[in-house]
């Protein structure tokens, strides 16, 4: 049973879920592929860094 306390839930279309896939497969140098939620944790920690403290 998931703790409801640290983790969320999304949905995505199948388009958005497939440009995942592909980028689960890029984002690391040595081609190991990423789980589609540490896909999306990756992009959004990538993001926050390039806001740089500017998020509310």
């Amino acid at each position: 049973m998931t703790d409801i306390t640290k983790y969320r839930n999304v949905s995505l279309s199948k388009d958005t879920y497939a440009i995942l896939i592909k980028l689960s497969r890029s984002l690391l140098s040595d081609g190991t592929k990423l789980s589609i939620s540490k896909t999306i944790e990756s992009i959004a920690n990538e993001k926050l860094k390039k806001l740089n403290g500017k998020a509310k």
